[in-house]
Protein backbone atom coordinates (compact mmCIF):
# COMPACT_ATOMS: atom_id res chain seq x y z
CA UNK A 1 0.00 0.00 0.00
CA UNK A 2 2.98 2.62 1.07
CA UNK A 3 5.02 1.45 -2.28
CA UNK A 4 2.39 2.10 -4.22
CA UNK A 5 1.46 5.83 -2.65
CA UNK A 6 4.88 6.66 -2.95
CA UNK A 7 4.77 5.79 -6.93
CA UNK A 8 1.85 7.78 -6.90
CA UNK A 9 3.16 10.94 -5.75
CA UNK A 10 6.33 10.28 -8.02
CA UNK A 11 4.36 10.69 -10.97
CA UNK A 12 2.36 13.36 -9.58
CA UNK A 13 5.52 15.30 -9.02
CA UNK A 14 7.41 14.32 -12.09
CA UNK A 15 6.18 17.37 -13.94
CA UNK A 16 6.64 20.06 -11.22
CA UNK A 17 10.45 18.39 -10.88
CA UNK A 18 10.68 18.64 -14.89
CA UNK A 19 9.34 22.68 -14.92
CA UNK A 20 11.81 23.40 -11.64
CA UNK A 21 14.70 22.03 -13.70
CA UNK A 22 13.43 23.97 -16.94
CA UNK A 23 13.31 27.23 -14.83
CA UNK A 24 16.62 26.87 -13.61
CA UNK A 25 18.12 27.55 -17.45
CA UNK A 26 16.06 30.81 -17.47
CA UNK A 27 18.79 33.28 -16.50
CA UNK A 28 21.56 31.73 -18.25
CA UNK A 29 19.49 31.50 -21.43
CA UNK A 30 19.17 35.56 -20.11
CA UNK A 31 23.04 35.97 -19.61
CA UNK A 32 23.88 34.29 -22.77
CA UNK A 33 21.57 36.56 -24.82
CA UNK A 34 22.64 40.12 -23.27
CA UNK A 35 26.27 39.07 -23.86
CA UNK A 36 25.63 38.15 -27.67
CA UNK A 37 23.54 40.89 -28.24
CA UNK A 38 20.60 39.09 -29.42
CA UNK A 39 18.43 42.10 -28.06
CA UNK A 40 15.41 40.66 -30.56
CA UNK A 41 15.31 37.27 -29.32
CA UNK A 42 15.02 38.79 -25.64
CA UNK A 43 12.05 41.21 -26.63
CA UNK A 44 10.10 38.30 -28.46
CA UNK A 45 8.41 36.18 -26.90
CA UNK A 46 8.03 32.95 -29.21
CA UNK A 47 11.45 33.97 -29.91
CA UNK A 48 12.79 33.79 -26.19
CA UNK A 49 10.90 30.29 -25.26
CA UNK A 50 12.30 28.82 -28.04
CA UNK A 51 16.20 29.92 -27.28
CA UNK A 52 15.60 29.07 -23.47
CA UNK A 53 13.87 25.47 -24.33
CA UNK A 54 16.45 24.85 -26.47
CA UNK A 55 19.17 25.66 -23.97
CA UNK A 56 17.63 23.50 -21.32
CA UNK A 57 16.88 20.45 -24.08
CA UNK A 58 20.73 21.09 -24.94
CA UNK A 59 21.43 19.31 -21.72
CA UNK A 60 17.87 17.53 -20.49
CA UNK A 61 17.46 16.44 -23.51
CA UNK A 62 19.86 13.64 -23.46
CA UNK A 63 19.08 12.51 -20.22
CA UNK A 64 14.98 12.08 -20.94
CA UNK A 65 16.26 9.28 -23.66
CA UNK A 66 17.69 6.97 -20.67
CA UNK A 67 14.28 5.77 -19.22
CA UNK A 68 12.61 4.98 -22.74
CA UNK A 69 15.31 4.12 -25.14
CA UNK A 70 14.48 -0.04 -24.56
CA UNK A 71 10.71 1.18 -25.33
CA UNK A 72 11.67 3.71 -28.39
CA UNK A 73 14.87 1.81 -30.30
CA UNK A 74 12.81 -1.10 -31.50
CA UNK A 75 9.97 1.70 -32.95
CA UNK A 76 13.20 3.37 -34.29
CA UNK A 77 14.67 0.65 -35.97
CA UNK A 78 11.51 -0.16 -38.13
CA UNK A 79 12.27 2.92 -39.64
CA UNK A 80 13.32 2.63 -43.53
CA UNK A 81 13.51 3.76 -46.98
CA UNK A 82 12.86 7.65 -47.16
CA UNK A 83 11.98 8.87 -43.62
CA UNK A 84 10.88 12.07 -42.70
CA UNK A 85 11.33 12.56 -38.43
CA UNK A 86 9.49 15.40 -37.21
CA UNK A 87 11.22 17.80 -34.32
CA UNK A 88 14.43 15.92 -34.06
CA UNK A 89 15.77 18.55 -31.57
CA UNK A 90 19.71 18.24 -31.09
CA UNK A 91 19.71 14.44 -32.32
CA UNK A 92 18.26 12.58 -28.76
CA UNK A 93 17.43 9.59 -30.53
CA UNK A 94 19.01 9.80 -34.13
CA UNK A 95 21.23 7.00 -33.11
CA UNK A 96 18.68 4.51 -32.59
CA UNK A 97 17.92 3.92 -36.54
CA UNK A 98 19.03 1.27 -38.34
CA UNK A 99 21.53 2.30 -41.03
CA UNK A 100 21.08 -0.51 -43.38
CA UNK A 101 17.45 0.35 -44.01
CA UNK A 102 16.99 3.97 -44.23
CA UNK A 103 18.27 5.33 -47.63
CA UNK A 104 17.90 9.07 -46.42
CA UNK A 105 16.04 10.84 -43.32
CA UNK A 106 14.65 14.45 -43.93
CA UNK A 107 14.64 15.93 -40.03
CA UNK A 108 12.00 18.69 -39.74
CA UNK A 109 13.40 20.92 -36.84
CA UNK A 110 12.37 24.47 -37.81
CA UNK A 111 14.28 25.91 -34.41
CA UNK A 112 17.31 26.44 -35.30
CA UNK A 113 18.53 27.28 -32.15
CA UNK A 114 19.05 23.00 -32.03
CA UNK A 115 20.68 22.94 -35.56
CA UNK A 116 24.28 22.86 -34.21
CA UNK A 117 23.71 20.50 -32.07
CA UNK A 118 21.81 18.33 -34.64
CA UNK A 119 24.51 18.75 -36.89
CA UNK A 120 27.64 17.52 -34.73
CA UNK A 121 25.19 14.29 -33.82
CA UNK A 122 24.65 13.22 -37.32
CA UNK A 123 28.22 13.93 -38.39
CA UNK A 124 29.36 11.94 -35.25
CA UNK A 125 26.75 9.07 -35.88
CA UNK A 126 28.42 9.20 -39.39
CA UNK A 127 24.78 9.75 -40.94
CA UNK A 128 26.45 12.90 -43.12
CA UNK A 129 25.91 11.73 -46.37
CA UNK A 130 21.82 10.69 -45.28
CA UNK A 131 20.60 12.70 -42.57
CA UNK A 132 19.86 16.30 -44.10
CA UNK A 133 17.87 18.89 -41.36
CA UNK A 134 14.83 20.40 -42.89
CA UNK A 135 14.83 23.92 -41.59
CA UNK A 136 11.21 24.45 -42.09
CA UNK A 137 8.06 23.34 -40.97
CA UNK A 138 6.12 20.81 -42.36
CA UNK A 139 3.70 23.23 -44.26
CA UNK A 140 6.83 24.01 -46.53
CA UNK A 141 8.27 20.29 -46.50
CA UNK A 142 6.78 19.94 -49.86
CA UNK A 143 8.16 23.19 -51.72
CA UNK A 144 11.63 21.14 -52.03
CA UNK A 145 12.41 17.82 -49.71
CA UNK A 146 9.59 15.43 -50.51
CA UNK A 147 6.50 15.40 -52.95
CA UNK A 148 3.06 13.47 -51.47
CA UNK A 149 3.11 10.27 -51.40
CA UNK A 150 6.76 9.57 -51.08
CA UNK A 151 7.69 8.95 -47.73
CA UNK A 152 8.24 5.43 -46.85
CA UNK A 153 8.25 6.53 -42.94
CA UNK A 154 7.44 9.09 -40.64
CA UNK A 155 8.65 9.31 -37.46
CA UNK A 156 7.45 11.27 -34.60
CA UNK A 157 8.76 10.96 -30.69
CA UNK A 158 7.42 13.47 -28.68
CA UNK A 159 7.15 16.62 -31.04
CA UNK A 160 2.96 16.57 -31.94
CA UNK A 161 2.61 18.18 -28.42
CA UNK A 162 4.34 20.73 -29.24
CA UNK A 163 3.24 22.02 -32.85
CA UNK A 164 1.21 25.18 -33.11
CA UNK A 165 -1.62 23.28 -35.15
CA UNK A 166 -0.82 19.59 -34.64
CA UNK A 167 -4.20 18.59 -36.31
CA UNK A 168 -3.32 20.49 -39.53
CA UNK A 169 0.45 18.82 -39.54
CA UNK A 170 -0.79 15.30 -39.15
CA UNK A 171 -3.13 15.60 -41.94
CA UNK A 172 -0.46 17.05 -44.22
CA UNK A 173 1.91 14.30 -43.23
CA UNK A 174 -0.47 11.89 -43.91
CA UNK A 175 -0.34 12.81 -47.63
CA UNK A 176 3.41 12.30 -47.67
CA UNK A 177 3.38 8.70 -46.95
CA UNK A 178 2.79 6.38 -49.34
CA UNK A 179 0.63 3.43 -49.79
CA UNK A 180 2.28 0.52 -47.10
CA UNK A 181 4.52 3.11 -45.54
CA UNK A 182 4.56 3.79 -41.52
CA UNK A 183 3.57 6.07 -38.78
CA UNK A 184 5.75 5.79 -36.01
CA UNK A 185 4.51 7.54 -32.64
CA UNK A 186 5.51 7.94 -29.22
CA UNK A 187 3.91 11.06 -27.91
CA UNK A 188 2.58 12.49 -24.95
CA UNK A 189 -1.06 12.53 -25.00
CA UNK A 190 -4.24 13.43 -22.68
CA UNK A 191 -4.95 11.18 -20.06
CA UNK A 192 -8.07 8.92 -20.60
CA UNK A 193 -8.44 8.52 -16.69
CA UNK A 194 -10.90 10.60 -14.98
CA UNK A 195 -11.28 12.35 -11.55
CA UNK A 196 -8.04 13.67 -10.01
CA UNK A 197 -5.70 12.84 -12.64
CA UNK A 198 -7.03 14.27 -15.33
CA UNK A 199 -8.03 17.32 -13.54
CA UNK A 200 -4.19 17.37 -12.07
CA UNK A 201 -3.19 16.91 -15.62
CA UNK A 202 -5.52 19.70 -16.72
CA UNK A 203 -4.28 22.38 -14.17
CA UNK A 204 -0.87 21.73 -15.00
CA UNK A 205 -0.90 22.01 -18.26
CA UNK A 206 -1.68 26.05 -17.85
CA UNK A 207 1.76 26.27 -17.10
CA UNK A 208 3.28 23.67 -18.69
CA UNK A 209 3.67 24.95 -22.15
CA UNK A 210 5.56 28.03 -20.72
CA UNK A 211 8.44 26.15 -19.31
CA UNK A 212 9.04 23.45 -21.99
CA UNK A 213 8.74 24.80 -25.23
CA UNK A 214 4.90 25.28 -26.10
CA UNK A 215 4.67 21.75 -25.00
CA UNK A 216 1.01 20.75 -24.44
CA UNK A 217 0.28 17.55 -22.47
CA UNK A 218 -3.87 17.26 -22.70
CA UNK A 219 -3.43 16.83 -26.93
CA UNK A 220 -5.48 13.85 -27.97
CA UNK A 221 -2.78 12.66 -30.54
CA UNK A 222 -3.91 9.45 -30.82
CA UNK A 223 -7.44 10.13 -31.80
CA UNK A 224 -6.31 12.82 -34.30
CA UNK A 225 -3.90 9.96 -35.76
CA UNK A 226 -6.71 7.54 -36.55
CA UNK A 227 -8.94 10.05 -37.76
CA UNK A 228 -6.84 11.99 -40.13
CA UNK A 229 -6.73 9.42 -43.13
CA UNK A 230 -7.36 5.59 -43.97
CA UNK A 231 -5.48 2.99 -42.25
CA UNK A 232 -4.79 -0.51 -43.15
CA UNK A 233 -3.27 -1.06 -39.56
CA UNK A 234 -3.43 0.79 -36.37
CA UNK A 235 -1.09 -0.74 -33.21
CA UNK A 236 -0.57 1.72 -30.23
CA UNK A 237 -0.92 1.38 -26.67
CA UNK A 238 0.36 2.84 -23.91
CA UNK A 239 3.83 1.66 -23.18
CA UNK A 240 3.66 -1.38 -20.72
CA UNK A 241 5.77 0.40 -18.18
CA UNK A 242 3.35 2.78 -17.56
CA UNK A 243 0.75 3.44 -14.86
CA UNK A 244 -2.59 4.04 -16.53
CA UNK A 245 -2.99 7.04 -13.59
CA UNK A 246 0.91 8.57 -14.69
CA UNK A 247 -0.05 12.47 -15.74
CA UNK A 248 2.92 12.86 -18.39
CA UNK A 249 1.43 9.14 -20.09
CA UNK A 250 2.80 8.38 -23.69
CA UNK A 251 1.17 6.57 -26.78
CA UNK A 252 3.66 4.30 -28.76
CA UNK A 253 3.59 2.17 -31.69
CA UNK A 254 2.72 2.35 -35.45
CA UNK A 255 -0.12 3.06 -38.08
CA UNK A 256 0.21 1.36 -41.43
CA UNK A 257 -1.48 3.39 -44.72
Amino acid sequence: MFDHAKEALQYLLEPIGFMFYSSLYLPGTVLSLLSTGQFSTLLSPSAFKYAWFARFWAVFGPLTKQGPRETIAPLMKLAKGVVVEIGPGGGEWIDMYDKEKVTKIYGVEPNKDHHERLRKRVKELGLSDVYEIVPVGVEDLGTRWVQEGEVDSIVTVQCLCSVSNPKAMIKSLYGYLKPGGQWIVYEHVITHVGGLVAWYQWAIDFIWPHFLGGCSITRDSEKWLKETGTWSKVDLKQPDNESSYMVLPHVMGTLTK
